[in-house]
């Protein structure tokens, strides 16, 4: 009976997660935040960008999100000065950061690091809903979502594609049983058309940066996963209805 104790004791201890440097960092935001799922193609006026946070661990950080990612403003009218950002009113700066990300332009084609599990950690917390901010129709509304936290665990500086930043959506298990990027979009598909000058951002040693995934309608499990280069999240399940992974506006395998 000990012996049957001790090892019940040791396979529960071996099933037990490790505790992840993102176990020990806080999101804020109200109690009480009123927040829906966000329903497939319905972004294509939405404003922000899924960016919550760039810089080194702390124990709490506000819920926030950066307006877009290398945003390009409008050219200002005669004898008008050029805008700065889409946020004028200053009710919308609880929900964003006053300034756009903005990312490093480079004539270099390949000026970016390859990523994999030994210079970057992947931690996803699917089960941890935050709200989602975005500008509709002049009104801030809140989605459902998840956090996405990305570190550099390595001894040396890192320069990323900003796209990571831009098109933030997982890897799912398809009904031929292969890795398809989804997005709950069909506005937008990165690697579309590419940029004239490719941009990177840089994360320095221990730095890291956090997004968020909006959860998908539906009730049908599948297998997630998140993906940057050859870097990958654990293999972790949420729901999505099928529909949406069939409309996908262009097919993106693993």
């Amino acid at each position: 009976m000990n012996k049957f104790l001790l090892i019940l004791i040791v396979l529960l201890i071996s099933c037990k997660e490790e505790k992840s440097f993102a176990d020990d960092i806080v999101l804020s935001f109200p109690k009480g935040e009123k927040m829906r799922i966000e329903k497939f193609n319905t972004d294509s006026f939405d404003f922000g960008s899924n960016l919550v946070y760039k810089g080194f661990s702390k124990d709490t950080i506000q819920i926030k999100y950066y307006q877009d990612i290398n945003w390009i403003p409008v050219p200002p009218a005669v004898g008008q000065k050029q805008q700065s950002s889409f946020i004028l009113n200053q009710s919308l700066l609880p929900y964003f950061y006053k300034q756009p990300f903005q990312g490093i332009s480079s004539k270099n084609v390949k000026v970016t690091d390859d990523l994999n599990s030994e210079n970057i950690e992947i931690i996803v917390k699917e089960k941890d809903t935050i709200p989602l901010y975005k500008l509709r129709n002049d009104k801030v509304v809140s989605f459902k979502s998840y956090a996405v936290f990305i570190k550099n665990i390595s001894a040396k500086q890192l320069k990323i594609n900003t796209d990571y930043l831009r098109y933030s959506s997982p890897f799912i298990k398809n009904k031929d049983d292969k890795w398809q990027k989804v997005l709950n979009t069909r506005y937008a598909v990165n690697s579309c058309i590419p940029p004239a000058f490719p941009s990177f951002f840089t994360l320095e040693p221990n730095e890291l940066f956090i997004i968020a995934i909006p959860y998908f309608a539906g009730k049908g499990q599948k297998q997630f996963k998140i993906k940057i280069d050859s870097a990958t999240s654990k293999i972790y399940k949420s729901s999505i209805n099928e529909q949406i992974m069939n409309s996908q506006r262009k097919e993106i395998l693993e």
